[in-house]
């Protein structure tokens, strides 16, 4: 079974036991001196345990401050023999379990700020160029001798990778940091000798590989993360071609695998792509780089899925990332022919709005242990029944933590299937990585001895007497929260957006404003403009989905506007009549009718303890979970439905 994945690979000198390397992603889990802290070890621990054939660090940095090589905080870091030891220790962890370790070496050149540096200013190739646009932060050029500076720190940073351990090591040249700056045309405008054509434009990084050679040997893999091609839309930059002509020039040059990604806003998947998408990118390239792996994230998230995309021989690993923090367990699951037990990742990106946005540790929406391994390696064990009201994710969640903590579950739902919010956040255009999720919580649920599930069974007060007759050990609410009306004449007017959704209102061909453009709000409105109708946004935030990872609130707006759908930001609504909603534009002080047929309200939800004052009426163990704790996200529902159920 999955004999592609199953195969060994090499790159260079080293083997790997499978096809899975477990890309690099930033997690922000190092100490503050740049060591492998215990939280960052065991998150990665756990997916070398997990199976997988390599793990590729995030990237570390080389350089220090003076030279603005810091990116953000918890990044780790090579720049002494302390940070070398905790490497050290690292390593021999990882190689407990026959997983290799390639550590991701960085500078981010403009991509930083002086506050991560000592208050050092940004550096770069070049200060700001012509192509690039005109609100860029300003940073530093450097001069030839702090070039050479850079390539010594690092070569310096490998040397401390091998000492430590390490079976190779990967530079990053992609993502627009430093050394992409200088392989980007747009955005390097030296006349020297690292600036001009491809050849000098590559220099510094021949260089560096050049110098780590001579340290780590021969058969020790140098590999390089870089670009298919440039996505920002500057003028000049590099397309395929160029850079597929960069590729073929590094591989002649000492590198030994190519790790393929791209700057544009596809870098990072979202739910509507499709895995595989990128074979004829990858193939493209590879066709000129042949010598030598080259491989790259593709939307894989299952083992069929990348059974097939190694058998179109488009890439020679497959790199997982977001799905191996979703599930790390992965290719222990793909070996044992269990692919349903997966926990699928959803491509939301908050793992990439945590850090990059909230500079928080990296978290995740549907595996609520990820990064937080080392606090979650026992359950307590639990005995008695516990009552979950509620199967959405947190309801879902709820109901597995406590099966495992040794409980047994009586799930109750209202609706006539499990699935609660997801049951609507499934209804846009190109949301089937939902469904894969319920999908997963159904298969786990209906497998569980442990749980008895009750569906098309509302909890009222008549009935608190059946469930006390049961005598749970406690009760938790996972009734989600309520959707939130506003105070305006004209609202009872409108209809709620879970109605249009569930299907309970159907509005085709008519003029429809939604009120509200977060998550749920744009995804309503992809929901009717699917359906023919013309569509209207209200957004009193100066900027549509809030809390949401930029690149898929951009996508899901383009996808919008090209239906014709029209976003209005700053914009309150007044008052909703028959024909029309009034409403203010709050930057200019402006009010105006638009005209519809419909008005569909997805403003949000609040918490109502409702249900939570009821249930302490008659039992003495009741825990809220969910939006019927705090409104929030998937992610909060489900690392509530662990952390609440733990400490039952």
């Amino acid at each position: 079974m999955y004999d592609k994945i199953f195969s060994r690979g090499k790159i260079n000198g080293v083997e790997l036991k499978n096809r899975v390397i477990m890309g690099p992603m930033d997690e922000s889990l190092g100490d503050n001196s740049g060591n492998v802290s215990s939280r960052c070890m065991e998150y990665f621990l756990a997916r070398a345990k997990g199976g997988t054939a390599a793990l590729v660090t995030s990237y570390v940095a080389v350089c220090p401050p003076v030279l603005g090589g810091i990116a953000m905080p918890g990044q780790l870091r090579l720049l002494n023999i302390g940070n070398q030891l905790s490497m050290a220790h690292f390593a021999e962890r990882v190689h407990a379990y026959g997983t290799k370790l390639f550590v991701q070496l960085h500078h981010p050149g403009r991509k930083t700020t002086a506050e991560y540096n000592d208050g050092y200013q940004p550096v770069s190739c070049s200060a700001v160029t012509p192509s690039m646009p005109k609100d860029t932060v300003p940073c530093r050029e450097l001069t030839v001798d702090e070039i050479k500076e850079i390539e010594k720190y690092f070569v310096k940073g490998a040397r401390f990778a091998m000492w430590a351990g390490a079976d190779g090591i990967q530079i990053h040249c992609a993502h627009g940091y430093l050394l992409n700056q200088f392989l980007n045309p747009a955005k390097n405008s030296r006349t020297d000798e690292y600036g001009g054509s491809m050849e000098n434009r590559c220099r510094i990084v021949v260089e560096i590989v050049k110098g780590i050679r001579e340290v780590v040997g021969p058969r020790f893999p140098i590999t390089v993360r870089l670009n298919a091609f440039e996505g920002e839309g500057l003028p000049g930059e590099a397309d395929a071609d160029e850079m597929r002509r960069i590729g073929k020039y590094l591989s002649q040059n000492g590198i030994d695998g190519i790790h393929l990604t791209m700057t544009s806003i596809d870098r990072v998947g979202t739910p509507d792509m499709k895995a595989g998408w990128r074979n004829q990118i990858y193939a493209y390239f590879k066709e000129a780089v042949d010598t030598i792996p080259v491989y790259g994230p593709n939307e894989v998230k299952t083992p069929e899925e990348g059974e097939k995309v190694l058998e179109s021989g488009s890439q020679d690993f497959l790199v997982l990332a977001r799905q191996q923090i979703a599930d790390p367990e992965w290719v222990n699951k793909a070996r044992e022919g269990r692919s349903e037990d997966i926990r699928p990742c959803i491509s939301c990106n908050t793992c990439m709005q945590q850090i990059t946005i909230d500079h928080q540790p990296l978290r995740c929406s549907v595996n609520p242990l990820a990064g937080r391994e080392i606090d979650n390696q026992f359950l307590p064990k639990g005995e008695g029944l516990v009552v979950i009201i509620g199967a959405g994710p947190g309801g879902m969640q709820a109901a597995l933590t406590a099966s495992a903590r040794g409980f047994k579950v009586m799930l109750i739902e209202k609706e006539k299937e499990l699935g609660g919010v997801l049951q609507l956040a499934n209804k846009a255009p190109d949301k089937f990585r939902i469904d894969n999720l319920i999908r997963y919580f159904q298969g786990q649920i209906e497998k569980d001895p442990n749980i008895e599930v009750w569906l098309n069974y509302e909890v009222t007060e008549e009935k608190l007497d059946e469930l006390a007759a049961l005598k749970p050990y406690a009760v938790v609410s996972a009734v989600g929260g309520r959707q939130v009306v506003p105070n305006i004449p004209g609202v009872s007017l409108a209809v709620m957006a879970n109605d249009v959704l569930s299907g309970k209102c159907e509005i085709r061909n008519k003029k429809v404003v939604v009120v509200g453009g977060g998550m749920t709000g744009l995804e309503t409105a992809e929901y009717l403009a699917a359906r023919g109708n013309s569509v209207q946004v209200l957004e009193m935030l100066p900027a549509p989905g809030r809390g949401i990872f930029n690149f898929n609130v951009t996508k899901t707006v383009n996808a919008l506007e090209k239906q014709g759908t029209e976003i209005h930001t700053c914009t309150r609504a007044d008052s909703i009549s028959k024909e029309a909603v009034t409403v203010t534009d709050t930057r200019r002080g402006r009010s105006e009718e638009i005209p519809c047929d419909v008005v569909v309200l997805a403003i949000g939800v609040y918490t109502d303890h409702s249900m939570r004052d009821m249930l302490e009426k008659r039992f003495f163990n009741v825990t809220e979970i969910g939006d019927a704790n705090k409104a929030g996200k998937i992610m909060t529902a489900v690392r509530d439905g662990y952390d609440r159920i733990k400490v039952l």
